[in-house]
């Protein structure tokens, strides 16, 4: 869900208040400078205040209402006219109705000649709706968020270069603007998500500083609010390896300080490794691990974990899967499993333009082969070499037993720069050939095994030179109830396409089942050994050689039944060593290694069993390999 701002299309709120700006001086209302009530948020003079940017077509017949008198009159167009305005001196309430002429992109307002205290308890209220809605989300928004089996808030709650620590610094549900420097408040997840018919789960962001009550207030809410049937995902913060977010910087200067100046309590250099960025991500594990052990002091033990209704994720980034793998091995080195922290972890693997997005003069069509070019790497035929991040964050996740999210994902087309193709880019995303992309993109995430997807961003937007990012341009293109008559055949939004192409694709591919086809088919017999979770490409022997002591090689095997006895057979060469071979962080069996005649003479190692008991399917079990006694070269192995 995306965050609340005056230029944000989504327009969540009935009371269009909630999203206007900080208020400002009646004749510059973007400035933020008029004074108000600390205490109710209220201004108390002469003020001005900007409601809506950037939207296609603001057209329509909009209520104010306020406790007090004020002269209104608008900024920055003649066009929109008020009618009705009056004044009750016995409640001591100003109405008003606001005219917006059709095409209009925005509405600013100016308050003069303010009495007493000034305006309180203002609404602005959206077409059609009625003082009894003031506080409530749009039936539109609603609608279009009633299609997800997911939402994630962390746009809603303002989560990036969020500085709150203390639970009294959070915003109120009475504040009357949710905009920042405040933020939506905690309180309205429940109340959103309760308002549905059908069960909706949530995925919150903790902010970076919070403390343990602001974490328990949290959790506390979420028990005591939301409605028992909605399953909680729990990420820390967002996207810490991020270094263009204030988070991740003071994730990093956090890490270093703990080590050098603390004493290493949370055991960051548990292993003398001495690398700052190595410590970051194991202090990112760490406070996942917290919130964790925080929320089951509300939700109880039984609640929190693999499965359970509080789902703890430790997120990480697409192209660096080192970046999860570090933190998930620190869990298991010194706290054990990370299956009884977490439930899974999280990565956006969005289609980009790469080297293009700066390139001027694209074709609509360049656009569109980029972008496609740019999935090919996340499909699962590209297995699970280095050159696919996919596939390797997949083994990684099922060598712990946790299940693998996208915590973001779409079409990323940002740039940055005026003359960088965005003509191209907003046809690009209009094209019908977007449909076709995105179900591509998205049922290559599903054929991994993956679990939800989440699209950044539900909602509509404007599409600028930081990306195409929302599913929408305008909320009136959404299609699951009819929108056509809340606009006319001659406004801007007649032109866009309904639905858009994202959302086209993304209500296809929730009505399709999709197979899994990711990892090792069983059984299978005389697999190569060189393509392990990691590899390079091309790898440089035909053969597993020069084998240190616990190097580890890792290989998905693709599981079909839940219950399933493995033989595992190991081709080896040269002198005797101990092999240990293990499933999925268990069943470690290690085995004598024959001698043979050379380095090139390969010979079965003795058998190795498994007994596999898998409750999703279809998935992957993760094999391990691991060099205990070094000294010859594997080949190969057969899994039957």
């Amino acid at each position: 869900m995306g965050a609340l701002r005056d230029w944000n299309r989504s327009l969540q709120y009935v009371n269009l208040i909630k999203q206007s700006r900080i208020w400002g001086s009646p004749s510059t209302p973007w400035d933020g400078n008029a004074t108000f009530n600390p205490i109710t948020g209220w201004p108390t003079n002469d003020f001005g205040v900007v409601i809506a940017t950037n939207n296609l077509d603001m057209g329509g017949k909009y209520f104010f209402y306020a406790k007090g008198n004020a002269n209104i009159s608008t900024i920055d167009s003649l066009s929109i006219y008020i009618t009705d305005q009056t004044y009750d001196k016995s409640t001591n309430t100003l109405t008003a109705c606001i005219n917006v002429p059709q095409g209009q992109p925005g509405i600013i307002l100016s308050f003069r000649n303010t009495t007493g205290p000034g305006l309180q308890d203002m609404v602005f209220l959206q077409s059609n709706y009625n003082l009894t809605s003031k506080f409530n989300v749009t039936n539109l928004m609603l609608t279009h968020l009633s299609r997800f089996n997911l939402i994630r808030f962390m746009a809603w709650t303002d989560t990036n270069n969020n500085p709150e620590m203390h639970w009294n610094e959070t915003t109120s549900l009475s504040w009357p603007q949710y905009t920042p420097p405040k933020h939506n408040p905690w309180q309205t997840i429940p109340l959103i998500i309760n308002q549905f018919n059908k069960s909706i789960d949530i995925w919150i962001n903790i902010p970076f500083n919070a403390s343990d009550n602001y974490i328990l207030n949290i959790a506390q809410l979420m028990s005591n609010e939301l409605n028992n049937k909605t399953i909680i995902y729990v990420e820390y913060s967002n996207e810490l390896w991020n270094r263009g977010f204030s988070q991740a910087k003071d994730n990093l200067y956090a890490a270093n300080d703990s080590v050098r100046n603390h004493g290493d309590p949370l055991h960051l250099n548990y292993d003398n490794i001495k690398d700052i960025h190595t410590w970051a991500f194991r202090r990112t594990a760490y406070q996942i691990k917290r919130i964790s052990d925080l929320f089951k002091m509300i939700f109880g033990n039984e609640n929190v974990g693999s499965w359970k209704r509080i789902r703890p994720i430790l997120a990480g980034q697409t192209d660096k899967p080192h970046v999860i793998m570090t933190g998930l091995d620190y869990l298991n080195d010194q706290y054990g499993a990370p299956s009884t922290f977490l439930h899974g972890i999280a990565i956006a693997p969005y289609m980009t333009l790469g080297k293009y997005r700066t390139w001027s003069n694209l074709t609509t069509d360049q656009v569109l082969d980029v972008l496609n070019s740019s999935i090919q790497r996340f499909l699962p035929e590209q297995g699970w070499s280095q050159q696919a991040p996919l596939g390797v964050h997949g083994i990684y996740a099922a060598w712990y037993k946790l299940a693998v999210y996208a915590y973001e994902g779409g079409p990323d087309t940002s740039s940055g720069c005026q003359d960088c193709s965005l003509e191209a880019k907003i046809n690009a995303t209009r094209h019908p050939r977007m449909i076709d992309l995105c179900k591509i993109y998205l049922n290559g995430w599903y054929r991994f095994g993956f679990e939800i997807f989440n699209w950044y961003v539900a909602g509509a937007g404007n599409i600028e030179l930081s990306g195409t990012w929302n599913l929408l341009e305008d909320m009136r293109q959404e299609t699951l109830i009819d929108t056509t008559k809340m606009f006319n055949s001659s406004s801007p939004v007649a032109q866009l396409p309904r639905p858009s192409p994202k959302l086209n694709a993304i209500d296809q591919i929730r009505q399709s089942s999709i197979k899994t086809n990711f990892g090792i088919s069983l059984p299978s017999v005389n697999f190569n050994a060189t393509n392990f979770m990691n590899h390079q490409i091309p790898y440089p022997d035909p053969d597993l050689r020069n084998l240190n002591l616990n190097m580890t090689f890792y290989y998905p095997l693709q599981i079909l039944q839940p219950f399933i006895h493995l033989n595992l057979t190991v081709y080896v060469a040269g002198n005797s060593g101990i092999l240990e071979a293990s499933i999925n962080n268990a069943q470690f069996i290690q085995i004598q290694t024959p001698k043979t005649a050379n380095m090139t003479i390969f010979q079965a190692a003795p058998l190795i069993q498994f007994n596999i008991n898998q409750t999703i399917l279809s998935s992957i079990v993760t094999l391990r390999l691991k060099i205990v006694e070094n000294g010859y070269s594997i080949r190969s192995f057969d899994v039957l």
